[in-house]
């Protein structure tokens, strides 16, 4: 997207269409040889973004330079390999005759003859839309099926064509400052929203859509006055009182949020939530996904996840609990059998909260920020034994919102892989991150992350701090050594869930 030298102009211009394939291919093969094609050939690539808001930066897109533009981008995919996927528009699809370019792409790939080849069709790998909730999860998944029911009406050939909402945010507007961006109501939401379309589209026999992917635009950095409150997955704090000025990120419960849906597995399983009797879906202020992990070698161990959302969408509600009763049945007995629950609500995991009750101080101190990381992670229970009948019933109160993960896993054959890449990045005087790669852990069955700290490399002690399956930590000790600017020495290693020790 863009054309910064401004060589790219107008993709009427003939030379200009064939400048632009050669240059999609070789940035393709660049990939392909730094990447791998296995791995490459595992991405989606995709169309101009939203092109029916026009924000081509200088470059002249007519119609016809648009469906140019396309044959390009798919032709130098394909010369650099045909296991290169493409799609698009990534735009609105409102009804005929609005958005005009995604209604034209869908007609040009259908019935529309290829600048390169002169063949009728051109290749579209997926479909891709931007729906948005105006505030309302199920407003997301309803548009997705009123857009999708217009193309297949009007273009019968994409009946089978994935689809993917790969701006599936609960409300337009990144950097509009929303109360309910800051804690869990933004977390359960999103996992809401997910829910839905796992339980209404993905596993609904049912559905005539081949709902593929489903992702939120929060590829973004927030900013003064307004650290926890836009579309963003972190809370930014420019810190201009030290020398020289820096930048901390706060992980926002959002993200927290996402972290637990990471320990869902491939295969669903049944689950469903009743009230007096009646089964609800998951358009109701609680909900279930469930999954569950097979081993595949014998260093991997059964396991599986049941993640509970609560959820009134964007309303939070302080004073309210939702006493749920929890059925885990048929469990098949293993060695070790052990369930670890987390749990993340407004009251317990909220950093925005701690900065208000501090006066939202806007270059926060290294005490002030160790305070407000403190509330970054869910509250996690110790590694309890499963029942031997294979049957576990819970009777938590959820706060609305919340979320509540119980995951279960049995002992495998050996402990978890070490981690590796552990690197300590400079952040301020007396603050450094840590940071590891997981890539060998070889497990999601961890109960932390346990790091340890030594001055001289020799002697080392345990950082105290709450479990968490991140693989960051932010070193902040209370008393920094300024004589000692590398912070010592560390070791860092993954702990199983299993060790109920």
């Amino acid at each position: 997207m863009g054309s910064p030298s401004g060589h790219f102009t107008d993709f009427e211009d003939k030379q200009q269409v064939f400048e632009w394939r050669d240059l999609v291919s070789l940035l393709a093969r660049r990939y392909i040889g730094r990447y791998g094609l296995e791995h490459v050939s595992k991405w989606n690539f995709e169309t101009w973004n939203e092109p029916d808001h026009h924000d081509f930066d200088n470059v002249t897109m007519t119609t016809q330079g648009f469906l140019n533009y396309y044959d390009a981008c798919s032709e130098g995919l394909s010369t650099a390999s045909p296991a290169l996927w493409l799609g698009g528009p990534g735009d609105s699809f409102h009804p005929p005759p609005r958005s005009p370019l995604c209604w034209s792409l869908l007609g040009h790939c259908a019935n529309g003859t290829n600048f390169f080849t002169g063949e009728v069709g051109v290749r579209l790998d997926y479909i891709s839309l931007h729906k948005k909730g105006a505030g309302s999860s199920i407003s997301i998944l309803e548009q997705e099926e009123a857009a999708v029911e217009q193309i297949q009406q009007l273009f019968p050939k994409f009946k089978d064509t994935p689809i993917y909402n790969d701006e599936a945010d609960p409300l337009v507007g990144w950097s509009l400052p929303q109360s309910w961006r800051t804690d869990v109501t933004y977390a359960a939401m999103v996992v809401k929203v997910i829910a839905q379309h796992q339980n209404l589209l993905i596993a609904n026999t049912n559905s005539s859509i081949r709902y593929a992917l489903l992702s939120n635009d929060n590829a973004f950095l927030s900013y003064h006055p307004h650290p926890f409150s836009q579309r963003t997955l972190t809370a930014r704090f420019q810190v201009n009182n030290t020398s020289p000025p820096h930048v901390q990120l706060l992980r926002k419960p959002v993200l927290t949020g996402m972290g637990l849906l990471a320990l869902l597995d491939e295969e669903q399983l049944w689950a469903e939530v009743s009230h007096a009797g009646t089964v609800l879906d998951s358009n109701h202020t609680v909900g279930i996904l469930a999954s569950t992990h097979h081993p595949k070698g014998y260093a991997e161990a059964w396991r599986a996840t049941v993640l509970i959302y609560a959820s009134d969408d964007t309303l939070t509600h302080p004073n309210r609990s939702i006493p749920v009763t929890l059925r885990l049945d048929g469990v098949p007995p293993g060695p070790g059998l052990v369930y670890v629950v987390r749990y993340l609500d407004n009251q317990l995991c909220s950093p925005d909260h701690e900065w208000q009750h501090m006066g939202r101080p806007v270059f926060p101190t290294a005490k002030q920020f160790r305070r407000m990381r403190t509330a970054e992670d869910p509250v996690t229970t110790a590694p309890h034994p499963f029942p031997s009948r294979g049957h576990l019933t819970l009777h938590p109160k959820l706060s609305l919102p919340s979320l509540l993960l119980v995951h279960v896993c049995a002992r495998p054959s050996k402990p978890p892989g070490q981690v590796s890449r552990l690197r300590a990045l400079p952040l301020t005087q007396g603050q450094l991150v840590l940071v590891w790669s997981d890539e060998h852990v070889g497990s999601k069955c961890l109960w932390t992350y346990e790091i340890q700290f030594s001055q001289d490399g020799k002697v080392y002690t345990p950082i105290s701090r709450k479990p968490s399956t991140f693989n960051l930590f932010v070193f902040s000790p209370g008393t920094p050594t300024t004589h000692c600017p590398s912070l010592g020495h560390h070791h860092c290693w993954a702990s199983a869930q299993y060790r109920t020790g």
